[in-house]
């Protein structure tokens, strides 16, 4: 929710374009005092009433699978609430509905989505289906998602229909695998009817889509319908699709309508570790991951992160909009010429760009950025122990939030899990786990303004977090050879809201959107509140 003001100025800047920063700086500072009439509250934080998903990918659902493990998967929602809630889980396209009644502070596991007969849902193909599945719930809720068979676990929190944006990018990670058809994804679900959505792939060799192609033609969704989109593969290899742009866009007279994107992958391994007993291969244990997307407009410029527990040694995907967004690594630029395929920066650890010491880093930008990160094979990359390969999308110092309820799973054998946090020093002291004040919070490296805590709590139970002032937390757990991580709870506010500049005394060579020295103008911004 937003609220648009315009006001009437005298240019007094000495361009002919006014700078977007300095703009954006006068326009702040006409807010002050500023009280917009028939506003009232709203959240922009993962927790909400209305939510959209679909049944992800996972490498069990191939049918050249052994016969014990085709269809072994499963996908279950796990609710949580500060208050008794009645929730609603439809899928409007198959006929699918089921009631649940949540507990205050308990977590409400649902039955497994349907995978057979006539609602079946699974997104085993590439292509347009009716398969979106729909959460209402008549208060608040948070919900997360998990797709598992035995210790092949991926888990991903969601987003509230009304947190959803109109651009986003696909996020991955080189898709190498130790089974075949473990193909990477992504996949639109529209929250509307009459959805236009353009797609931007980063590889040609897409299933779905027109091979070779630069930009897809546009096409059209309606309310609760999924566009899916496979990476090919080759033997255990595959396509990357980290990059592939998805927009929804205005068409016939209709504006731009919501979309939720996810990402993920059937299965895959990161990172090298030693030779399996008895063999020279080296281990290439897999898992699958899923993880629903930020959109592009709550992207932030400074994201502050911890290592994973008792696999700390991660990687780390740093995406760009903009190729000549300069990137800082705790304070040290990283040079352009590490940039991939025009989109995204990657490094181990990152203490001096790679060194096997994992670190808490800070990572800071001068154009918005989003940051991945990634957890290794088990025992790959130096670390040790039960664990597999997850990715977590972070989110930015910037969108942070003071009251969360997190589930640590425990399907299928998760036997330790952990929450890490992120806090300005003052919010530490009111910082409650569970109603506990005692977390052990230790000064960030690349921020003396902020502290950090990797606090490993108990599997197959929610957990409350709360604190006075804002933080950013993820939530992760590792078994033998298995692994589950979301980001644990966030806003997601657009961090850059539109700016526009309207000149009515605009004349032949100048645009209506720029203006001169000394000529009134308008200008206009929607700003979250």
């Amino acid at each position: 929710m937003g609220t648009k003001c315009s006001f009437t100025e005298s240019n007094t800047l000495q361009k002919h374009r006014l700078p977007f920063m300095k703009l954006y700086k006068f326009l702040l500072s006409c807010f002050v005092g500023l009280t917009c009439s028939h506003s009232y509250a709203q959240e922009f934080s993962n927790k909400g009433k209305d939510f959209w998903l679909g049944y992800s990918y996972h490498v069990r659902m191939d049918p050249d699978q052994l016969p014990s493990n085709i269809n072994s998967q499963n996908l279950i929602l796990y609710f949580t609430s500060d208050q008794n809630a009645n929730v609603l889980v439809e899928i409007p396209g198959v006929g699918y509905s089921k009631t649940y009644q949540v507990i205050a502070n308990q977590v409400t596991i649902s039955e497994a989505l349907p995978k057979s007969g006539s609602q079946d849902v699974r997104l085993m193909q590439p292509g347009l289906s009716d398969k979106g599945i729909h959460i209402t719930s008549d208060r608040s809720i948070v919900a997360y998602a998990h797709n598992y068979s035995l210790n092949v676990s991926g888990a991903t929190v969601l987003f509230p229909t009304n947190t959803l944006g109109i651009e986003y990018y696909s996020v991955g990670y080189t898709q190498n695998s130790n089974e075949i058809n473990s193909n990477a994804f992504f996949f639109i679900v529209a929250s509307e009817d009459n959805t236009t959505v353009e797609i931007t792939p980063s590889a040609s060799n897409l299933n779905g889509l027109t091979v070779g192609r630069a930009s897809i033609l546009p096409f059209k969704l309606n309310k609760g319908q999924i566009y899916h989109v496979m990476g090919t593969t080759n033997g255990d290899f595959g396509s990357d699709l980290t990059g592939s742009k998805i927009r929804s866009i205005s068409s016939a007279g209709a504006g731009c309508k919501p979309i939720a994107v996810f990402s993920g992958t059937g299965k895959m391994n990161i990172g090298i570790g030693p030779p399996r007993p008895g063999t020279n291969q080296p281990n290439r244990s897999s898992d699958n991951f899923i993880a629903q997307a930020f959109p592009a407009n709550a992207w932030g410029t400074k994201y502050l992160t911890a290592p994973t527990g008792s696999q700390p040694n991660n990687f780390f995907r740093v995406c760009v909009k903009d190729p000549s967004t300069a990137v800082f690594l705790n304070g040290i630029q990283l040079p352009f010429s590490m940039l991939q395929n025009g989109f995204y920066y990657e490094f181990k650890n990152g203490n001096q760009f790679g060194a096997n010491l994992p670190i808490p880093n800070s990572i800071e930008s001068d154009r918005p950025i989003l940051v991945a990160q990634f957890c290794t094979t088990q025992n790959a990359e130096g670390n040790t122990g039960d664990g597999d390969p997850e990715m977590i999308y972070l989110s930015p110092v910037e969108q942070t939030t003071n009251k969360i309820t997190v589930y640590s799973a425990n399907n299928f054998q998760i036997n330790q899990s952990y929450i890490n946090v992120i806090i300005k020093n003052d919010g530490v002291s009111s910082f409650k786990l569970d109603g506990s004040g005692s977390i052990l919070f230790q000064p960030h490296p690349g921020d003396p303004n902020y502290a950090y805590a990797i606090i490993p709590v108990n599997s197959g139970s929610s957990h409350a977090l709360y604190s006075d002032s804002g933080f950013n937390a993820i939530a992760y757990g590792f078994g033998d050879a298995e692994s589950y991580g979301y980001n644990a709870g966030t806003n997601i506010v657009d961090l850059n809201p539109p700016i526009a500049i309207k000149n009515e005394f605009a004349s032949s060579g100048i645009s209506y959107s720029a203006t001169c020295t000394n000529t009134p103008f308008r200008v206009k911004v929607t700003l979250p509140y």
